[in-house]
């Protein structure tokens, strides 16, 4: 039965769980664990390992220059830049109201280190986000704008 559970483990994609099952049953019959609490711990290794496969394949997928968060930023060295709605964008309601934030400004000021702060939020809970500089995103939209209509759109993007 030990194959079976496994097989099946692995058919639903839960890899953690056919690792890790057979183990922790042991260890559940010898404390005494109710069936419930074992089950309990079995999901809750694989939403755990899923939480954390996930942030890493989104921060691969956000092209983030650096990591920095909100937290390491110093608003009395920038004090033009309003604290309190920066803070904010941190709550990610402009994501619920399809609005999209965009930072302008002289070099130097923080709009990269904000705006990363901003995607790491919003990949810790689990939005896809994608970090594109004004630059790059000219260049692309005039690259899609040559080549004509076509499936090329942007929606939910921040702007930086």
């Amino acid at each position: 039965m030990k194959e079976q559970i496994t097989e099946y483990c692995q058919k639903l994609n839960l890899s953690v769980i056919a690792n890790q099952w057979s183990a922790l049953a042991d260890q559940a019959a010898k404390d005494n664990v109710t069936y419930s609490s074992f089950l309990f711990s079995l999901l809750e290794a694989e939403v755990v390992e899923k939480q954390v496969r996930s942030t890493t394949t989104l921060l691969k997928l956000s092209r983030l220059p650096f990591r920095k968060t909100i937290d390491e930023f110093n608003f009395s060295i920038q004090p033009t830049i309003d604290e309190r709605r920066i803070r904010e964008l941190m709550n990610l309601s402009f994501l619920r109201e399809h609005e999209n934030p965009i930072f302008l400004g002289p070099p130097g000021i923080g709009k990269t280190h904000l705006a990363v702060s901003i995607g790491l939020q919003a990949i810790s809970q689990g939005y896809k986000t994608y970090f594109v500089s004004a630059h790059d995103l000219i260049i692309q939209l005039r690259k899609a704008d040559s080549e004509g209509p076509g499936p090329f759109f942007t929606r939910g993007l921040l702007f930086f």
